[in-house]
């Protein structure tokens, strides 16, 4: 596999793990929950508005929460991961969420980051998520991931259906 598209199946696996919470697309309601859950960008550090490599971050937080190539695939092709069960990859997609400067250290997501690097198509995306925020850190970074992959993988789908 060349490096190109490893890169995109580690990025589009990180958008998919997100998908299968089935996001609500009318999230615009509630104006309180998204405050509390958005990073104030004036107060990001410099690490997190720059580009980063999601295949050094991959093998850092590799490090420390073991997730296999196949694990990582289910979630590009279906938005979800096999076992949902399991908080060990769950950790993972926190910390891959994290060392990209997306989600901070006390889960607020850095909207504009996430735009920046591409993981969210827009900040619409990230606002019609943060609903899917529940549960532990590391089940949040998942849920919130979920989301974002199965918006895309939906958008592709439609776009694939017009042609």
């Amino acid at each position: 596999m060349s490096i190109p598209s490893a890169r995109l199946i580690l990025l589009l696996g990180y958008v998919a793990i997100l998908a299968a919470s089935g996001c609500s697309m009318n999230n615009n309601d509630d104006a309180d929950l998204k405050e509390s859950l958005l990073a104030d960008p004036s107060e990001m550090s410099n690490r997190e508005a720059k580009d980063v490599s999601f295949e050094d971050i991959h093998a850092e937080c590799n490090k420390t929460f073991i997730i296999q190539m196949d694990y990582l695939k289910e979630l590009n092709d279906t938005g979800s991961y096999p076992d949902e069960t399991d908080k060990t990859p769950m950790c993972f997609m926190r910390c891959v969420l994290q060392k990209a400067g997306i989600v901070t250290e006390d889960d607020k997501v850095n909207k504009d980051q996430a735009v920046h690097l591409a993981w969210a198509k827009n900040g619409d995306a990230i606002d019609d998520c943060l609903q899917e925020m529940t549960g532990s850190s590391c089940e949040r970074s998942y849920f919130l991931a979920r989301c974002i992959a199965t918006r895309q993988l939906v958008e592709g789908r439609s776009k694939d259906n017009k042609k």
